[in-house]
């Protein structure tokens, strides 16, 4: 597979996830693979894990799995898996548009808000919609990803429209 000439490499775990393409970041040790584990058991799909490559394709930006990572994941705790042995061979795939990323801390560094707030990282000049994850909250990563996705896709696959109905919701009638 070749690859276009304008290429990023960025540290994290791209998915397929509830078809949004999903790039998972954060410090190392923190549990991206452990989270993207979680989520292909749960129907997701993995492009790359640990090194993920970008590009611009038709204008969009497109997540590439580099050729020696191929349907490989790995976890501190159970070592280098084939994905697609694990799960099924459907579980993997070379590559994926880019649609939202998560980053996973240790610690909340976002301001209390009753809207979401959320990050941005640039690839290749792209802006991409950060969601900030806590990693030692009681509520599962999984299920705060589905509800950040379903409240996302109520609100026509549009981040600004999700803010402008949560802000709406602030109002209150005198």
């Amino acid at each position: 597979m070749s690859l276009p000439t304008a290429i990023e490499r960025h540290h994290g775990v791209m998915l397929n996830y509830r078809g949004k393409g999903l790039l998972i970041c954060g410090e190392a040790g923190i549990g991206k693979s452990s989270l993207a584990l979680e989520l292909i058991h749960h129907g997701a799909i993995l492009i790359a894990d640990d090194v993920v490559d970008f590009s611009i394709e038709t204008a969009q930006l497109v997540a590439h799995c580099p050729e020696s990572l191929t349907g490989l994941l790995h976890t501190r705790e159970l070592g280098l898996l084939d994905i697609r042995r694990i799960c099924e061979l459907n579980s993997w795939q070379a590559s994926s548009s880019v649609d939202l990323g998560i980053e996973l801390t240790q610690q909340n560094q976002l301001p209390a808000s009753l809207s979401t707030p959320y990050l941005s990282k640039e690839i290749l000049g792209k802006p991409l919609v950060m969601l900030s994850l806590v990693v030692n909250n009681p509520a599962s990563l999984k299920n705060r990803i589905d509800s950040w996705l379903t409240m996302y896709e109520s609100q026509a696959n549009s981040i600004e429209n999700l803010q402008l109905w949560q802000l709406g919701k602030l109002r209150f009638s005198a």
